[in-house]
């Protein structure tokens, strides 16, 4: 007689394991319907049954869902059937009956995703997150939770899972004007928002979210989205709630609420948007200037003619910028009294810096055009007598000394003659 082969009995035994398991789900019918709950766990919680059952080896680990996974989770109280109704039917059920939407429990996310950029790529192109992206599937924990993917310290991975995606990021972010959104994710974490997370474990330093919303994320040219020019100030006033109050009282924060202009200066035009750094450090000295000099061109052009403005492109950090002298965000044109340039405070905001300052000292010309002659007569002239002067006297000794290179080359023709004669 002979000795069966061990794979056979394996498989055989497996397969009566794997007979039995579907034998007691399909004779289980679905709760509500007058009868016992069907017991989920018995498939989906056997990695042997799930094996093949779809497409990847990963998909199928998706589909192995345990107590210990959705238990300890803000769903461990309900049953699976409240999430995916149509399965309750019994084993087998068809994989492609969709779950029941998360907007029949929780109404008011479900209407801001809806009217998001998410929402409508999701109906055009399939390939946005939706709520199982952000939140996860089985283990969804609330936001408070250290394990939970939109918990402070978690959200700049979780939506980095897209945003720093090569595919997604060559698909949508691929025009010139998109630039700043194929680095996004990465520049995130060398800000001092990002920082803050990374390094300090700040839960309060903003995120992803706090910018750009939880659930109604829209891009910045809708007039709705909570990062279009003219809600930058409300946005970032969310943590930065004093400098938005004296920023709405300067002359850019007028000038954006009385809609002068499209490029009123909001917090993003001076801080950026995704490389924010701290004041404090020298890259951000350095550059406050450019920052500025971008809205103020000519004023930009007359700082650098004046020995602040040549120290500082040299590149030391301790002449006087911009804001030390009209402040950081409590900007006023010079006429208001209440401006750090004010004639009457001069001497209060020089004395930042140089001590023993008189009104003498203060007569200084921070950004003096030499060419405006209404404006700064004290300077026009004494540059229009200089420039003419200079001209003048280079003028006269290069006529000189042209005329003295052709009187020598004539003298010199002519003794040469008289050589050439005299042999």
């Amino acid at each position: 007689m002979r000795t069966p082969n061990l794979c056979v009995v394996l498989a055989a035994l497996l397969g009566s394991a794997i007979f039995a398991t579907v034998a007691r789900a399909q004779a289980q019918p679905e709760r509500g319907g007058g009868g016992p709950a069907v017991q989920c766990i018995n498939c989906h919680g056997n990695m042997a049954f799930l094996g093949g059952k779809s497409a990847t080896q990963a998909q199928d680990y998706m589909l192995f869902v345990t107590d210990s996974i959705v238990g300890p989770s803000v769903h461990g109280g309900l049953s699976c059937a409240e999430c995916h109704p149509a399965h309750a039917e019994g084993y087998p059920h068809r994989a492609e009956r969709p779950a029941r939407p998360c907007a029949d429990c929780h109404p008011e996310p479900g209407r801001d995703w809806g009217r998001s950029i998410h929402a409508a790529n999701v109906a055009r192109a399939g390939d946005a997150a939706s709520c199982v992206d952000c939140h996860g599937s089985h283990q969804v924990f609330a936001s408070t939770d250290r394990r939970s993917m939109t918990y402070a310290l978690n959200v700049a991975e979780t939506c980095a899972r897209c945003h720093a995606d090569p595919d997604i990021i060559g698909e949508y972010f691929a025009t010139p004007e998109k630039a700043l959104a194929r680095s996004a994710a990465s520049l995130y974490y060398e800000t001092v928002h990002g920082t803050a997370i990374t390094e300090s474990g700040l839960v309060v330093s903003a995120t992803c979210n706090d910018c750009h919303g939880a659930h109604e994320i829209l891009p910045p040219d809708s007039s709705r989205s909570s990062v279009n020019r003219a809600n930058i100030p409300e946005t970032c006033g969310q943590c930065h709630e004093g400098i938005v109050q004296v920023y709405d009282g300067s002359a850019h924060g007028q000038a954006l609420l009385a809609a002068a202009g499209p490029r009123a200066p909001v917090c993003t035009d001076c801080h950026t948007s995704h490389e924010i750094v701290s004041t404090d450090e020298p890259v951000w000295f350095r550059g406050v200037v450019e920052e500025c000099g971008n809205c103020h061109q000519q004023l930009y052009e007359r700082y650098f003619e004046t020995y602040h403005g040549k120290a500082t492109r040299l590149g030391s950090d301790i002449p006087a910028r911009c804001s030390d002298c009209h402040t950081a965000h409590n900007m006023l044109p010079p006429s208001d009294p209440g401006s750090s340039v004010y004639p009457a405070n001069m001497v209060e905001t020089c004395s930042q810096c140089h001590s023993g300052v008189n009104e003498n000292f203060v007569q200084y010309y921070a950004h003096g055009d030499h060419t405006d002659r209404e404006r700064y007569p004290k300077l026009f002239w004494p540059w229009l007598f200089m420039t003419t002067l200079l001209a003048g006297v280079f003028g006269f000794f290069g006529i000189h000394t042209l005329l003295w290179l052709v009187r020598t080359g004539i003298d010199a023709r002519r003794r040469g003659q008289e050589r050439g004669k005299e042999e």
